[in-house]
Parts: C-alpha cells; structure tokens; sequence
C-alpha cells in the first residue's frame, strides 16, 4: 500500500547546540521496514542547514539580471536561480516562465532589468550556497519580507531534544528534498496484522521553507508487501498543520509532541476503514477512482488512468484494492513527491468514507 493521509476527530534558523550522542537505536525487527534512523536524519538536515546563505532583504529595484540569466544584488553578490525562484520571479514580474528559456540571454536580461527598476517594494531572498561555484549562490525564493519559515532544521532539533527516544521507534522510509517541499516519511518498527497483510503506520512530515506549503504532519501507513504508502485524515483533521508564521521553540515543541503523541490512536480509526473495505466491494472500481481523482489539477490524466488499469487487471474490486491501485501507482509510476503527496492524500480520504462492516 502507498502512502496515505487519514483525518482524526478533535480530542531565521535555531541551531542549538548539540546534546551528548545516544545510545544506538534497537535495529529493525527482521523483514521489518528498511529506512534511516532518526538520527541519521537529523545529521542530513543539519548538514543542508549549513549549506543556507544568511536571508537578504532587498529593494527588487536594486536587482539585476546578467545575460547568464543569474541575479546580481547589492554589493556584487552574483546568485543563479533554481527553478521554484525562477518561477516566483516570472510571476512577480509578471512574464511566463517559459519565456526565460525562448528569449537569449540578452534580450531577457535587458527586459528583466526594465521590469526590475519598475517594481517597488522590497523582497527577502532566501539562498543556499552553490556547490559548483558557478555562482555566489543560488536563490531558492523570492519572498515577502514579512515572512518568518519555520525551517527543518529547527523542526528537527526540537525533535532531537523533546522526543529523540520516541523517534528511535521509526525508521525513515523516504527523505525526499524539491526546490520548494521537503517530505519525510516515518514508520514504526512494529506492523499491524490485517489479515495477513502487514503495515506499519507512521507519518508523514511535509515542510516549505519557501512559501509553498504549510508544514503539515500526517497519519502514513506502509504496506510491506510492495512498499507502497498511504496517508489519511481522521476526523478530516491532520495531526498537524501551522502556516509559517512566528512561533516560539517551546510552542513548536509542544505541537510536534501533540501531533506525534495522538498517532496511535489515529492509527486504530484508520486501520479499523481498512478492515472494512476489505470487505466493501464496488461494482465499479473504474469509476471510483476516476471520482477520486478526476478533479485534482495536481494528478496528471495518465496516472489516473493507469490506476484504473492496475484495479481492473489485479481484479481487487473492494474499496481497500481501489486505494492499493491509487497508491501503488502514486508510488511505482510517478516520480514527483509532490503529486505522490496528493494521490496518497485523496486515497486516505476515500479511505475515510468507508462505512462500517462487520467483519466475522
């Protein structure tokens, strides 16, 4: 099974210093679930902390545009632009994307500079260092000044302090970095039996450091057998979600603990719809997942499509094969963790409906 995010019913960058090493975590039950530790995480992030330029605030009428198509700021510092900044700054001066790869690299910077030293206000530019030294940098967004990210690397040293026992319980299944999200996948070592069918509830951590999305905690589930993953809201709620806004350390400590604690309970509603659709069957699975995703602008028409193929082939025709498909193919065919995110989510919460059975 894929991931999924299942909904439950109501009941500037910190780097602190580092606690002394713990002991190492208990290895995996054998054939349980491969992934990185805790801890191994942790260092990853800390390390891509490292690599983040100081924040810059800006009068965009101070920028300019090289004919390499890189930025230049005050002070000479030269910055070349990932993609997701790239994009920002089309949008900001309001030029289509493609645009910056039909034009030569005169004509768009001699048009980016006309625009520039017409557009008021200030920006704060966010930025990594550039491992290949073509550049001084490179731009990772263009954002309000205002705007306050609660970064991974905080999130994660909260972890590290509040809950680093806790987290020795998980593996990270999948750790995966975009120009604009960050997604970490974690499962407990211990699986859950659903008719022989093992799967190992976790979460799903989303970030954007960038003003893409929200940082947002998820129920996961990962089925063994193919290693596909699911995510799903009880209650239609996520454990967590908080927009990037300021928030002190011991609030965002507090909210990951909150988040994380309410899992296993959340994992027992959502394990409770599976055994159900298991016994749920639909008389056209087709057209379910068609429903299901048809209306997403974030899922392309042809992993739709082969969705509906891969149900009507393994011949699964319940509510729980219709989610395996959906996942499955979310996690087999395509490769772009933002588009995984969304099949997984619209599963878990076709997932969520399934009424109760009783199950002998």
């Amino acid at each position: 099974m894929n991931a999924a995010i299942v909904p439950v019913s109501p009941s500037a960058l910190v780097l602190l210093p580092n606690p002394a090493p713990a002991a190492p975590p208990p290895p995996p039950p054998p054939g349980g679930p491969k992934g990185m530790t805790f801890a191994s995480v942790y260092s990853d992030v800390q390390q891509r902390a490292d690599e983040m330029l100081p924040d810059r605030i800006v009068h965009v009428a101070d920028l300019r545009m090289t004919k390499e198509g890189h930025v230049t700021v005050p002070g000479g510092q030269v910055l070349r632009l990932n993609t997701w900044a790239r994009r920002q700054l089309a949008a900001m001066l309001g030029a289509r994307d493609r645009w910056f790869q039909s034009a030569s690299g005169e004509e768009r910077a001699e048009e980016v500079n006309r625009r520039f030293t017409r557009t008021p206000g200030e920006k704060k530019l966010r930025a990594f260092k550039d491992p290949d030294g073509e550049a001084d940098g490179i731009v990772r967004a263009f954002l309000a000044p205002s705007f306050t990210p609660i970064d991974d690397a905080r999130i994660f040293e909260r972890m590290n302090v509040m809950m680093r026992g806790l987290m020795d319980e998980y593996r990270f299944t999948r750790v995966t970095f975009t120009d604009s999200t960050t997604h970490y996948t974690a499962v407990h070592v211990e699986p859950l039996d659903l008719d022989g069918d093992l799967l190992h509830p976790g979460f799903h951590l989303r970030n954007s450091e960038v003003g893409a999305s929200a940082l947002s905690l998820d129920d996961h589930w990962l089925r063994l057998v193919c290693t596909n993953g699911l995510m799903v809201r009880v209650g239609g709620k996520r454990s967590l979600y908080r927009t990037h806004r300021a928030i002190e350390d011991d609030q965002l400590a507090a909210a990951l603990v909150i988040a994380v604690g309410r899992l296993p309970e959340r994992w027992q509603v959502a394990f409770n719809w599976m055994r159900s659709a298991k016994h749920t069957t639909v008389p056209h699975p087709d057209d379910a997942i068609e429903a299901i995703l048809g209306d997403s602008a974030e899922v392309p028409k042809a992993l739709l499509e082969e969705a509906q193929r891969l149900v009507l082939r393994d011949g699964d025709l319940t509510r729980y094969g219709i989610v395996q498909a959906i996942t499955y193919v979310a996690h087999a065919t395509n490769k772009d963790p933002d588009v995984r995110f969304a099949m997984e989510r619209l599963a878990g919460d076709y997932l969520a409906g399934t009424p109760s059975v009783a199950v002998s």
